[in-house]
């Protein structure tokens, strides 16, 4: 998908989302800056799930100073995002540590990335299993070694 579909995509799918037309969305999402974030952050963003993008940016426009967000957003909680983020996480981490399920999900959440990832306000639950492993890999070991994955 390049950039331009995947904004295209968000504009359209968010606009389903809070029930507005697309060119609101649209001028929403120019006003703070979210439309070009879509282009800068592409790769971090085009592998995220449905729910996850809508969340973020529920929860971006509310912290932006767009005119037209507190009309349109609410505060959301993410712990089903989460919930179905960490098995991937854990998976990952099993393999790269060749480790049980049991010892990956201990280390993870007693782990700083663990603390961040169940923070919100990091906004790391809307990331990918595999950038949240990646994260807990390099702070951990320092250095992330991509043939192990």
């Amino acid at each position: 998908m390049s950039r331009l579909s995947f904004q295209a995509f968000c504009i359209e799918f968010y606009s389903r989302h809070i029930q507005k037309p697309s060119p609101v969305v649209y001028a929403m999402f120019k006003e703070s800056g979210l439309l070009e974030l879509l282009k800068t952050d592409y790769e971090d963003l085009h592998g995220v799930g449905m729910e996850a993008l809508m969340q973020f940016f529920d929860e971006y426009l509310a912290k932006s100073s767009c005119s037209f967000a507190s009309a349109t957003t609410e505060k959301v909680e993410h712990n089903q995002v989460r919930a179905t983020n960490i098995p991937e996480v854990v998976k990952i981490l099993c393999h790269y540590y060749n480790i049980s399920e049991d010892e990956a999900l201990k280390r993870f959440y007693e782990s700083a990335t663990g603390a961040n990832f169940a923070d919100d306000e990091t906004g790391l639950y809307g990331q990918s299993a595999l950038h949240i492993a990646g994260l807990f890999i390099v702070e951990r070991d320092g250095d992330l070694d991509h043939s192990r994955l």
